[in-house]
């Protein structure tokens, strides 16, 4: 069959034939995932009747495509829309201070007090290991070579104030 058979007999036989719009109208709700979908379809029929006869080889493909595009053209306009309706003063509304309150400013210098006076019932060794570490951001193998002990040894004595410490912050 022709192309110009096959546009003629899509014409005149198109609204007929149920089940070829209901299989593309299925086709395009999948794709779009849109409860307009039926609109679009019809909207794309209607651009394909007004191309050039012989301009178009698949219809149904064309039909289906054109539908999507139109389905995904509208999402956008709705989302431009939707993004546009909001007024800087609403907008601004929802922002909150990043600053922490009052309250949990006081509840974080508790806290660090309570760390430090924990760092303070470590024993000095102890104490030193874990704050080049924590602190200064030394390495094991740096703390090693600067208090002249053992790689294993840092690693003790960071355990003990990490255990030390846990407890102390439960308290």
């Amino acid at each position: 069959m022709t192309k110009n058979g096959v546009r003629k007999l899509l014409t005149e036989n198109w609204l007929p034939r149920r089940q070829d719009w209901l299989r593309l109208y299925r086709r395009v709700r999948m794709l779009t995932h849109r409860h307009d979908a039926e609109d679009h379809l019809q909207s794309a029929f209607m651009n394909y009747l007004e191309r050039p006869e012989g301009s178009i080889e698949h219809p149904e493909a064309y039909i289906t495509r054109s539908a999507v595009n139109l389905s995904h053209n509208a999402r956008k306009r709705e989302q431009t829309i939707c993004t546009a309706a909001v007024s800087w003063d609403d907008m601004l509304v929802d922002v909150r201070d990043a600053t922490p309150s009052q309250e949990d400013a006081y509840e974080s210098r508790q806290k660090l007090a309570h760390f430090h006076a924990g760092c303070l019932q470590l024993p000095e060794r102890t104490r030193q290991v874990f704050l080049f570490h924590r602190v200064r951001k030394m390495k094991y193998r740096d703390i090693a070579g600067l208090l002249d002990i053992s790689e294993s040894s840092v690693e003790k004595h960071i355990v003990k104030a990490l255990t030390f410490l846990s407890a102390w912050m439960e308290q």
